[in-house]
């Protein structure tokens, strides 16, 4: 089996069920279809509105409602988004895909708002997997969608986070490489010096998973390059897992391969919460909806070993 398709088959294993809130775009009710004849565990918006009551207290409870009136309630229960986030946090649905309609910026102020931080997780990041045309190769980038100018530490979580998600959907390790202008201090700057401090704590607090920096990209993807530049490094030109300094480089680099490679970008997927939410980019095909679905169901299985 290709990724794709393993991602679909091991997702379809699942019981966990998921909702699709914005019901009013085509591509979503396509999708809906197209999952449910597959055997997906589909909820539907409006089967969530016999928990009316239930939602509305929650609201109530939390809060950034603190000085909202009834009528305020009941705009904020009026969307599907925030519904299904609530039904989320309430345990009847099991993950949400949203962001065909919505902006990131959106959905992740109901996220923040809603479903909350992990307690473990400082910051709300987000990876995108990206799957090769020939669907045989698939890298994780990170952070490309949320943290325009990620502090050190951040950069830290950024890459746990991302070596996490893609050990749980690849099923093989993680090889993160810490991308920069510059290769083991090739050259001096505060942006390099922030990815070195990142590297540095990094290693003290995870030093099981395989990683290297700072780095160049094509020290990070050649194994000439490598061992040119970097002698003994952990990577060996192999690594499949890149943490970018910045928004700008990560969302310009993910973007660069979608459309002059062919690859096919998954995401943004969110990482920190407490429960799986991703997001999906405005452009979406039906296929980015499946499979991200199919990624979001994962996670939800495994949060509840």
């Amino acid at each position: 089996m290709n990724i794709k398709e393993k991602l679909l088959s091991r997702a379809l294993l699942s019981s966990s069920s998921i909702c699709l809130p914005e019901n009013d775009d085509s591509r979503i009710k396509n999708s809906s279809k197209k999952m449910k004849k597959m055997g997906f565990n589909l909820v539907d918006c409006k089967d969530l509105k016999d928990n009316f009551d239930e939602y509305y207290n929650l609201i109530s409870r939390k809060k950034f409602s603190k000085n909202w009136s009834k009528e305020m309630k009941l705009n904020f229960l009026n969307s599907n988004l925030n519904l299904s986030l609530l039904a989320l946090e309430c345990g009847h649905v099991d993950s949400v895909v949203a962001g065909a309609t919505h902006t990131t910026s959106d959905v992740l102020r109901s996220c923040l708002r809603i479903i909350g931080l992990r307690r473990s997780s400082k910051c709300v990041s987000s990876a995108f997997f990206m799957i090769s045309e020939k669907n045989d190769t698939l890298y994780t980038f990170s952070d490309a969608g949320v943290i325009p100018d990620p502090t050190s530490d951040q950069l830290v979580e950024i890459a746990y986070e991302s070596s996490v998600t893609h050990k749980l959907l690849t099923e093989n390790n993680p090889k993160i490489a810490f991308l920069s202008f510059s290769t083991k201090g090739s050259a001096e700057h505060y942006k390099v010096k922030k990815i070195q401090k990142a590297v540095k704590v990094f290693s003290n607090k995870y030093p099981n998973i395989i990683h290297d920096g700072e780095m160049q990209f094509d020290a990070a993807v050649n194994k000439e390059v490598s061992a040119m530049k970097l002698q003994d490094s952990k990577l060996n030109g192999d690594s499949n897992v890149f943490i970018f300094p910045d928004l700008d480089s990560a969302n310009i680099a993910y973007k660069i391969t979608q459309y002059l490679a062919n690859f096919q970008a998954l995401g943004p997927l969110i990482q920190g919460l407490n429960k799986p939410v991703h997001d999906l980019s405005r452009g979406c095909s039906i296929d980015d909806i499946i499979l991200v679905s199919a990624i979001a169901i994962l996670q939800a299985e495994e949060s509840k070993k």
